[in-house]
């Protein structure tokens, strides 16, 4: 594989003609490329010359306004949709895309579980899931995405699963080697069962509980339990206990704006509360689905949707979401829907942009690792996008 001359520097890449490079060891394979004025995509050919499979493409279209997908004979990089006009160069092999030269060889994705991780919290395990190539490719370092509800976070380890995995390797093998996400260190933290609605909910709140005895207990006599925020306990634990460790044994990438993390439900209210209290450890969250009504204060607003129209001390980038429920599920459920709209207008009130955040409501999505695995892809995609 031949190494390619730099593109000269461009003074404003929204006035001036985007310049591509593409290199791919497949035979033949068809680039397509559109730019706005031309659909559907329209192919520029196998190459100059036969078994050529470098291209220089250029187009009259600004940055960020033409489109481009790899035809391999049938079966299309990415797999659904395009590519924008950025990153300047690809290098296609095995059928993966990636925005460096790689090595001949990689290793495939794996997740290491640490069964019984200590910190100022209750011992637990974290997975660790490490992409394509990190053994050989010793010299790279790499953003990492915190997830909460640890043990529910990877297919690989279904069976530590409360109801199933969100899926969260195989979703990233998929998105990564379609060019849609930069390759990335995934870290599951798990909650500490009995103590997890604690453990995410912010130190301002309490929370009513309604008892639930046994069928043979007095339910008159029974009183709820309240359960007080110690979200600002488990900050500390993912700030000085589980990232310390990542960093010290991981090559990740030093700084917020290459740290994420992900939550559904209280999982989600926790991520808001990093974002609004601790905005110095990660810059990107993704809040799906989020129990933001478990703040509901004395007076009946929601305190977390309250600091929300506040902007943070930092800047954030902040995925929104919500599915539409269904009346089919006990009980009813709206997955928290309309108090995600609550969090969108807070959002909007605050001066955020569509540069800061994004809401994606999902339809007939439940409130269920099933749906956060279905609409995962677009997660990731907008943490960490390839660019």
């Amino acid at each position: 594989m031949r190494s390619l001359p730099t593109p000269a520097p461009q003074t404003s890449l929204t006035q001036q003609p985007v310049q591509l490079d593409l290199i791919s060891p497949a035979k033949q394979p068809v680039l397509e490329l559109a730019d706005g004025s031309r659909h559907p995509f329209y192919a520029l050919g196998k190459g100059r010359k036969h078994g050529e499979t470098h291209w220089r493409v250029h187009s009259d279209a600004p940055a960020g306004q033409w489109h481009y997908r790899i035809d391999l004979g049938g079966r299309y990089l990415p797999e659904h949709g395009h590519f924008t006009s950025q990153p300047r160069q690809l290098w296609v092999q095995d059928g993966e895309v990636f925005d460096y030269q790689p090595e001949p060889t990689l290793s495939a994705s794996c997740v290491i579980k640490v069964p019984n991780f200590k910190g100022r919290l209750s011992n637990r395990a974290l997975y660790v899931y490490l992409p394509r190539g990190y053994l050989e490719q010793s010299q790279r370092f790499y953003p990492v995405v915190y997830m909460h509800d640890g043990q529910n976070c990877f297919e690989n380890f279904v069976e530590d699963s409360f109801a199933g995995s969100w899926q969260a390797d195989a979703v990233a093998d998929r998105v990564i080697a379609a060019g849609a996400m930069r390759e990335c260190i995934i870290v599951g933290v798990s909650n500490g069962g009995h103590t997890r609605m604690a453990e995410y909910l912010p130190p301002y709140a309490s929370y009513q509980q309604p008892a639930v005895p046994s069928l043979e207990e007095d339910t008159k006599h029974r009183k709820p339990v309240t359960i007080k925020g110690r979200a600002n306990a488990t900050a500390l634990y993912y700030s000085e206990d589980v990232a310390s460790y990542i960093r010290k044994y991981y090559r990740v990438l030093p700084g917020r704006e290459h740290v994420a993390t992900v939550g559904s439900s209280m999982g989600g209210l926790f991520s808001a509360y990093l974002a609004w209290e601790c905005s110095d450890f990660a810059k990107h969250h993704a809040l799906m689905s989020s129990a933001f009504w478990t703040t509901r204060n004395r007076n009946g607003t929601l305190e977390i949707i309250e600091r929300m129209r506040k902007k943070p001390s930092l800047p954030v980038r902040l995925w929104l979401d919500s599915g539409t429920g269904t009346s089919n599920v006990r009980g009813g459920s709206d997955d928290n829907k309309f108090v995600t709209i609550e969090a969108k207008q807070a959002l909007l009130d605050a001066g955020f942009t569509e540069q800061d955040f994004i809401y994606y409501l999902a339809e007939g999505a439940q409130h269920h690792e099933s749906a956060w695995a279905g609409r995962l892809d677009k997660v990731f995609t907008y943490l960490f996008p390839l660019a």
